[in-house]
């Protein structure tokens, strides 16, 4: 599969899971057809978006540059439904903050709002410490790193086709994965058999980063037996933070299965929304710049 097949899927997919989860955040008994409401991304879509317009910018992976991106797309309104370590970080870049100091440290910044907008990084292949970087701007904080890690090292696993139907994504990502909390859970979902919506309820929905990620991650590992509808759908009945839950599920499915094999009507449905233009306009230039780099 070309890479920006897969790129396309990955940037895509996300998007479409942002749309169906936020939809059904924290409202699971009024789940439906996915089809028959208006679609609208939130801020995991748009900081991704404006992620992938930095590097399309500086061409490459520049901290600094995505943390102006970011405050630009903040300053023009549009960015919603922000969490309070996002919110926090971009009113300190505001006052002039350095984007390495601008972002919450503590036990409250291991939220998830680093590795929901981690995606375009996994096709430039950053080393640890890039990462690292770009998850500070927001997030000053050993699990929410964790967790940026662990969404740029399992897009990886998909683009290298380590990832395949006979293999299953969250071994390879425990040779990898610093020593966290993150990491403990994997292991615990590692041996796990139960459906996405049974383990979510088990050990957590909620947008602290532990929980977040690993469920993430062990919906996506389930492509290989089960539609994306059926996933997100198990997603929504855990419950929970389910718009950044389906759209992290969603950019790593979608590297795995490639834009190709996205269902129609998501493709399609995904045109009705108001940022469309904008979508389509800044994934093909993200394409062509990370094509032209590789």
């Amino acid at each position: 599969m070309e890479l920006k097949d897969r790129i396309k899927g990955s940037l895509y997919a996300g998007a479409i899971g942002d749309c169906i989860g936020g939809y059904f955040e924290n409202n699971a008994n009024s789940y439906r057809d996915f089809l028959g409401f208006p679609w609208q991304i939130s801020d995991d879509t748009q900081l991704t978006l404006a992620t992938c317009e930095a590097i399309i910018a500086a061409k490459g992976i520049e901290p600094a540059k995505i943390a102006s991106q970011m405050l630009h797309w903040f300053n023009q309104n549009k960015i919603t439904g922000i969490g309070s370590s996002t919110l926090g970080a971009l009113k300190a870049l505001q006052v002039g903050s350095h984007w390495a100091l601008a972002g919450r440290q503590g036990e409250f910044a291991a939220g998830n709002g680093a590795a929901m907008r981690m995606a375009p990084l996994a096709f430039l292949n950053p080393d640890r410490q890039t990462i690292a970087d770009v998850a500070r701007i927001t997030h000053r904080n050993d699990e929410a790193y964790a967790g940026a890690f662990a969404v740029v090292e399992s897009i990886k696993a998909a683009i290298s086709e380590r990832w395949t139907v006979e293999s299953k994504l969250i071994p390879l990502l425990l040779e990898t994965l610093p020593d966290t909390q993150l990491r403990d859970r994997l292991v615990l979902f590692n041996s796990e058999a139960g459906s996405v919506s049974e383990v979510g309820r088990k050990y957590g929905n909620s947008g602290f980063v532990v929980d977040t990620v690993p469920l993430a991650i062990y919906a996506a590992q389930q492509v290989n037996g089960c539609s994306l509808a059926e996933i997100f759908k198990e997603i929504i009945v855990s419950g929970g933070d389910t718009d950044t839950i389906c759209a992290i599920t969603g950019n790593i499915a979608g590297a795995y299965l490639g834009f190709e094999q996205l269902p129609a009507p998501y493709k399609a449905k995904l045109d009705t929304i108001k940022d469309a233009a904008v979508l389509v306009r800044l994934v093909d230039e993200f394409i062509e710049v990370v094509t032209a780099m590789r």
